[in-house]
């Protein structure tokens, strides 16, 4: 009798009827959803989830939607996912407005993309956004000399990363003495930046030579913008991020340089940081995830191709 009940104990431990320990879930918040930035993240997100063996529960806010119609949205996507029963938080964290900070949430929180003092959290993976916007003046220092007229478009103050690229190109703009004739906020929505950055653009009279955008929606628009000009009046354009209007930019010379991030693996180092904290490991306060500069001559590089590849997959 002993016997025959061990085996069923057995069997039923073989088909899942008794119950065992639960798997560990985690909430994913990121900033956005559209964007091609946010599509790659989400691959790599959902693909370290697999590999982790872990649940998860994404809910993210419309692009931009902190920033205008919906502040603090993230706060509510948070306390639904606590109410659900998470082990531990992925987060993109957006300014709050009229809240105490910094915000303690009751399980383990990894900021991704960028840094934050509005959430206590035990590991933030990003891009070294000051070194990266250096890199993108930088790819200018061979073609521009001092007083070079250069345009600086910014994506919003509340924004940490961007804001830290914008200030790295800007040392280097000061240490080779460019002349930065255009240095404004034109905003986060593409369709509303495109409007404002032929404004900021076309209010200075005399020839740009170059212009920096920081960000994914800021560079499409600058893009659409540069391009309608006269071919002898077009500055040279850097951009941040990738979409595959870039590609072609960059083969008609209508792009200059791209400093490349890498989402998808920022995606995946966050859910993998996450879950050794949970299971023992003591995370690392920051972990850099390095950008590529791509350009005309080297856009078939195996490196180069290999980063934008985790934009497509």
């Amino acid at each position: 009798m002993r016997r025959a009940l061990a085996l069923v104990v057995l069997f039923a431990v073989l088909t899942g009827a008794v119950p065992t320990a639960s798997a560990t879930r985690l909430g994913v918040v990121l900033a956005g959803s559209s964007l091609v930035f946010w599509q790659a993240m989400t691959r790599g997100i959902q693909q370290a989830a697999k590999d982790q063996h872990v649940e998860m529960v994404m809910r993210s806010p419309s692009d931009g939607a902190s920033l205008g119609t919906q502040p603090n949205i993230q706060l509510r996507l948070i306390d639904y996912m606590m109410h659900s029963g998470v082990d531990g938080i992925v987060l993109v964290p957006e300014p709050l407005e009229e809240v105490t900070t910094p915000v303690s949430i009751a399980v383990p929180t990894v900021l991704v993309d960028r840094s934050s003092t509005d959430y206590n959290a035990i590991s933030t993976v990003s891009t070294d956004n000051f070194a990266a916007g250096k890199k993108a003046a930088l790819s200018l220092v061979p073609v521009l000399r001092k007083g070079a007229k250069v345009a600086v478009l910014r994506l919003a103050p509340s924004i940490s990363s961007t804001t830290e690229r914008e200030n790295g190109f800007l040392s280097v703009a000061r240490e080779e003495g460019w002349d930065v004739v255009v240095n404004t906020y034109v905003g986060y929505r593409p369709r509303d930046a495109e409007g404002l950055i032929a404004k900021a653009l076309n209010a200075y009279a005399g020839h740009l030579d170059a212009v920096f955008a920081p960000a994914e929606p800021i560079a499409y628009g600058a893009l659409r913008v540069i391009e309608a000009k006269a071919v002898g009046d077009r500055p040279r354009l850097v951009v941040f991020d990738w979409r595959p209007e870039f590609m072609d930019g960059l083969k008609r010379g209508v792009v200059y340089a791209d400093v490349v991030q890498d989402p998808y693996r920022m995606g995946y180092l966050a859910i993998e940081t996450l879950v050794a904290a949970l299971r023992g490991h003591s995370p690392r306060p920051g972990v850099f995830v390095d950008v590529v500069t791509v350009t005309p001559n080297n856009i078939n590089d195996p490196a180069i191709r290999a980063v934008l590849a985790n934009y497509t997959q």
